[in-house]
């Protein structure tokens, strides 16, 4: 059984709701004439109520985030220049800060599509439109010397809200803050090159967390942007976690749209030593023929000491 490969018309609905994250992003509103749902707009907070809110989430995270309802939409490239859509259905697991693990496929078939992130390194691979599978290591992430992704692994942790805010490590100082009728927007700027600015724009309404996320490049323009809904608490004490979440690619031609009937934390006793392994070679399936490391010249060349994921 092969994945839905096709270009298809977007329902009214989800149009409507493009447009909205769209105009966000882009620093409007959403449109609101008798479409939107959204309660009516709320007191500005102050820099410390809105960092204490998403703060106050964070600490209730305490173990891996597990689901095994995951529905997925993704739309790439392929290496022939076409546009493709995968319609899919699998399994997410993340551990923070940013060790994640997407196992994708269509319906009962054979998976078809893996990403995923550890400490060091993130990839993708997807079969058989792509029979390769493309990787890097976090610390060239952006870099003018790694090759763009359609779909990039490196930021999905960031995306879906689960990462947290930005911390001085990761080469950004902030936020400045700035409001408008229904959102706080944080921005954080890059302190190096080849790092992206990140606007995170928070709800005034509870949960009072980040509903849109956006990273913009060097020279402005929006580099990624990801949409975040359907918050729901895991649990009875956990942290509250987007089941809904929408992200595009504009550059790079690619999105990831993902819903999740359901999430649980699960002990860490239960996870796997190699649940966040990069795959290799064997353990493959047999349609990827290739691994590509897309950032091959931005370091000295690979010694004969160092992993490599073909063996």
């Amino acid at each position: 059984m092969r994945p839905t490969l096709r270009k298809r018309r977007l329902p009214i609905a989800r149009f409507v709701w493009f447009v909205s994250v769209a105009a966000i992003a882009a620093g409007c509103q959403p449109p609101n004439g008798g479409i939107s749902q959204e309660p009516p707009p709320a007191e500005p907070r102050t820099l410390d109520e809105i960092l204490g809110a998403i703060d106050g989430n964070s600490a209730r995270w305490k173990d891996p985030l597990w689901s095994s309802s995951l529905t997925a939409t993704a739309r790439f490239i392929d290496s022939e220049g076409d546009e493709k859509i995968l319609n899919l259905e699998g399994t997410m697991l993340f551990d923070r800060p940013r060790r994640l693990r997407m196992d994708l496929r269509p319906g009962l078939g054979e998976q078809v599509m893996g990403a995923g992130s550890n400490d060091e390194s993130y990839w993708i691979w997807i079969e058989p439109e792509m029979h390769l599978m493309k990787w890097g290591r976090h610390e060239h992430a952006g870099k003018p010397c790694a090759d763009s992704m359609s779909i990039r692994p490196d930021q999905l942790a960031c995306a879906l809200g689960v990462g947290g805010l930005p911390q001085e490590s990761d080469g950004l100082y902030g936020p400045v803050r700035q409001f408008g009728k229904r959102f706080d927007k944080l921005t954080y700027h890059a302190t190096r090159p080849a790092i992206d600015h990140r606007e995170y724009w928070i709800d005034r309404h509870p949960p009072h967390l980040v509903r849109v996320v956006v990273f913009r490049d060097g020279f402005g323009r929006i580099a990624t942007s990801a949409y975040l809904d359907d918050y729901r608490r895991v649990g009875e004490e956990g942290p509250y976690v987007a089941h809904a979440v929408s992200i595009r690619w504009p550059l790079d031609q690619g999105s990831l749209t993902i819903q999740a009937a359901r999430m649980a934390m699960i002990d860490r006793g239960q996870l796997s030593a190699n649940a966040f392994t990069m795959p290799n070679r064997e353990s493959l399936p047999p349609g990827v023929e290739r691994i590509e490391r897309v950032d091959a010249d931005c370091d000295d060349p690979v010694t004969d000491d160092e992993p490599s994921p073909m063996n």
